[in-house]
């Protein structure tokens, strides 16, 4: 989703070092925690919940349009698939840039809190907060297509790395206790909390401030930045930012170097909504067009083996990225299909020396170019 930049100045004359990054560092979950957070109920299948929202959603829609906007009351009700179902009261606001506008989005996008001390035993337990993707526009069909593919987004870099949010996939029911609007039916996603993201890898999210600079990427774990943006390439995302923590959350850990996570994948290429640009930096209004935006090898210290060891961890997923399309249920077949054709392309690219160097290892950002 687009936001304001500040330049590479910044970034020039201030970087981190590790004593900046790992500044105020909080307590460190204990095993306990950690186990928690992996093993948590809701995030331990892909089987479809059903969930229903009560609350006043014409309320939400027409005046709930700020980043600060104030928490509404609201019901959950869910039935799990073998059939146990429950209920209990939360708080629901909106949330996002882009899809926050009225113009973007008739139902923005949603942050669910729930009451972690009434969900011990439910298919909640050990949540929090939760956001919730759904569709912009309720009345045009395509827009459920967007949400299937961005949800599979997420599955497919689940497939590298665990250090990636979970999601689960559900079907919502909205119900306007106002009366004003109908009931609508759709398909949607949840998100892991970045704050279980972090504890489940025994670290801790850390907000990053433009006044804090910018954040130098030669001070992450270089494996997983490198995985992560071959991962842009392969989707064709180019809204993303590494100096700016820019739709990445940034994670700390007590012996290991920080990792940037990535989240919101509406503007890439494998998506391919139709509000969707390329990053002002990169131009041009084709976002199935792929420009390569990670870093130069030299600049970053990266050896040419990470490289050859990364690319062919993308030739061995190559089936399950594949899979994980072909057996998406609600997928129409010409979604699926320029999601294969956009995969062939990729795998093309990285099956071939001599594209991998012009496309990519050429095609670089130095650090002097912002990121």
């Amino acid at each position: 989703m687009r936001a304001l930049r500040v330049g590479f100045l910044v970034f020039v004359l201030w970087t981190p070092t590790p004593q900046n990054v790992s500044a105020q560092v909080p307590e460190t979950p204990t095993p306990e925690e950690a186990a928690a957070a992996e093993t948590a109920p809701l995030f331990s299948t892909h089987e479809l919940l059903e969930i229903t929202l009560e609350a006043d959603f014409h309320t939400i829609r027409r005046e709930d349009r700020e980043r600060d906007a104030e928490e509404r009351p609201a019901v959950i009700r869910w039935t799990e698939p073998g059939g146990t179902s429950g209920f209990q009261g939360m708080q629901i606001r909106t949330r996002g840039r882009f899809r926050l506008e009225r113009r973007n989005c008739d139902l923005p996008p949603l942050r669910l809190n729930i009451r972690r001390s009434e969900a011990d035993g439910t298919v909640f337990e050990n949540q929090d907060k939760l956001k919730l993707v759904g569709v912009c526009k309720p009345n045009q069909t395509y827009w459920e297509q967007y949400v299937y593919s961005e949800y599979l987004v997420y599955r497919a870099f689940n497939l590298l790395t665990p250090l990636s949010f979970r999601v689960r996939p559900v079907q919502v029911t909205y119900v306007d206790t106002s009366g004003e609007e109908d009931t609508l039916v759709k398909f949607g996603f949840l998100i892991e909390d970045n704050s279980r993201l972090a504890a489940r890898h025994g670290g801790w999210k850390r907000d990053w401030e433009a006044e804090m600079g910018q954040l130098d990427p030669r001070r992450l774990r270089q494996r997983h930045a490198l995985i992560m943006e071959v991962f842009q390439y392969f989707m064709g995302n180019t809204e993303w930012s590494v100096a700016e923590v820019h739709n990445m959350e940034l994670l700390q850990f007590p012996a290991e170097p920080p990792v940037t996570v990535p989240f919101d994948f509406d503007f890439s290429g494998m998506v391919d909504a139709r509000y969707a640009t390329p990053h002002p930096e990169v131009g041009g209004r084709d976002v199935r067009k792929r420009t390569f935006r990670g870093f130069c090898a030299d600049e970053m210290g990266r050896p040419p083996e990470l490289y050859d060891e990364v690319f062919q961890l993308f030739r061995d997923k190559e089936e399950e990225f594949r899979q994980l399309w072909q057996t998406q249920e609600g997928l129409e077949e010409g979604t699926l299909r320029k999601a294969m054709d956009y995969m062939d392309d990729f795998f093309e690219i990285i099956s071939d020396p001599d594209r991998i160097e012009a496309y990519m290892l050429r095609d670089c950002r130095g650090l002097r170019g912002g990121g």
